[in-house]
């Protein structure tokens, strides 16, 4: 056989075989990168089915209340996690008001914000923008990472047991409104 000959067929095939190699080790990178996405997602963001601890703790008005847990099985508490210097947060302030006023209307949902700033700086806040649902802040730091307020705005639904029945992230839309509504309105329990 001719040397000649031999080569250019040779390096063909280890071509075309590096190239293939290249397009399935780019495909398994793209799906790790998925997955590691969600992984992620799933340890660091609230999840439907995860509970959260029950805490007792006062409003910025005094009044005292508990979170993650109600005396009645058909009982729901919405929360509306936020931050003030989030331009989300305030953003979506009128949609949560909207949201509040018609949940309150079902009378056995109990609406809440939490703050994740002290609440000196959310007195003012809330001042500023007029919230008519009780706010609190979270009385310890370590409720911060257990109820996974890492990012906001976040909108919670929790059952009579701290059980999270809805979690969204980010801002709401017509669909994240209608899931708020849903997870509210299944009173079968878990």
């Amino acid at each position: 056989m001719d040397p000649r000959r031999v080569v250019p067929w040779v390096m063909a095939v280890a071509l075309l075989a590096a190239s293939a190699l290249v397009l399935v080790l780019s495909r398994r990178l793209r799906d790790l990168s998925s997955d590691y996405r969600e992984l992620r997602s799933l340890s660091t963001l609230p999840q439907a089915g995860t509970v959260v601890p029950t805490f007792r703790t006062a409003t910025l008005a005094g009044d005292s209340v508990t979170v993650g847990e109600l005396p009645d099985s058909a009982a729901r508490q919405v929360l509306f996690v936020f931050n003030t210097t989030c331009p989300y947060c305030r953003d979506i302030v009128p949609l949560w008001h909207q949201m509040a006023d018609s949940l309150n209307r079902l009378g056995r949902v109990q609406v809440l914000a939490i703050s994740l700033h002290p609440a000196d700086t959310t007195q003012h806040y809330v001042a500023d923008h007029g919230l008519r649902y009780p706010v609190l802040t979270f009385p310890r730091p370590k409720l911060v990472r257990l109820y996974r307020a890492v990012a906001v705005p976040q909108t919670v639904v929790l059952d009579w047991t701290g059980t999270v029945l809805y979690a969204k992230t980010g801002t709401l839309d017509s669909a994240s409104l209608d899931s708020v509504y849903a997870a509210v309105s299944d009173s079968s329990g878990r």
